[in-house]
């Protein structure tokens, strides 16, 4: 059989302040405990129980990453979340794909409509739109593929690739 299988780690870029507001998180939360102990120990009970929820449900969404795996047409997109957790965001077959674009194109200004999924570095130089219906809706796709992955994406679907205005 000649299947043809790729595999892209990208990484979602975090903003520079959030290692600041989680470390000064950390620090008010510590301070808190430290001030609260003194007075009550339900108060104390009531932040460690605050604490847990942080790193269970906020803690782990700060370190992002995107899995893009490629599978003859099928693409599956997956995120990844503190390196430990996984969720399927999407699969899709790239055969059935209406149109492609980076999204630093004029393109993306008439592209209002539709259900947007950013699975992006956040980068708008480095990332593609891809466009394709999904449930009966037109779906928005933000990924940044590595030039392989472009070239494996342009084989499986090449008039979504074709640029309409100049023909190539």
């Amino acid at each position: 059989m000649n299947d043809t299988f790729y595999e892209l780690l990208v990484k979602k870029n975090k903003p520079d302040t959030s290692a600041l507001i989680l470390s000064a998180i950390n620090i008010i939360a510590i301070v808190c405990m430290l001030i609260l102990t003194i007075y009550t120990q339900f108060a104390m009970i009531l932040v460690i129980v605050l604490c847990f929820v942080f790193y269970y449900f906020v803690y782990p969404k700060i370190s992002v990453e995107y899995e893009y795996s490629l599978l003859n047409s099928d693409m599956t997109v997956d995120t990844i979340y503190n390196k430990t957790k996984r969720k399927n965001v999407l699969t899709i077959d790239i055969k059935t794909l209406e149109t492609a674009f980076p999204t630093s194109s004029p393109k993306m200004n008439g592209q209002r409509d539709g259900r947007r999924i950013d699975c992006s570095t956040g980068d708008m130089n480095s990332s593609y739109c891809l466009i394709f219906p999904n449930s009966g809706e037109k779906t928005l796709l933000f990924i940044t593929p590595d030039e392989h992955m472009l070239d494996m994406l342009k084989r499986i679907s090449p008039r979504a690739f074709i640029d309409r205005k100049s023909g190539s």
